[in-house]
């Protein structure tokens, strides 16, 4: 019980700053910026996710299948694959050389 709790912490995508940060940290980021701030995660996440998604489809495991296993959506899971197919493919270049 008590590590879904903490899993369903990790995969919550908004929270309030009150809740999360330490009240004078608190103080500070208001006394610069009011509104909503995004705050990037931990790159290397993020890029283990990626090496995840196309290690799996490598395999040939599907779309849906990857994005259950990385906690992404289908379409984010199209995304990384087409994006690695833009980034591998050459660029156009002259021919006569």
């Amino acid at each position: 019980m008590a590590q879904e709790n903490e899993e369903r912490k990790l995969k919550r995508r908004y929270a309030n700053a009150k809740d999360v940060l330490p009240p004078e940290l608190l103080r500070a980021v208001q006394e610069q910026f009011t509104g909503l701030l995004w705050v990037p995660g931990d790159t290397c996440f993020y890029r283990e996710r990626r090496r995840l998604v196309l290690a799996l489809k490598n395999q040939g495991i599907s779309t849906r299948e990857i994005a259950r296993l990385s906690g992404i959506t289908p379409r984010r899971v199209r995304q990384i694959v087409a994006e690695n197919r833009t980034a591998s493919s050459p660029t156009h270049q002259d021919v006569r050389r």
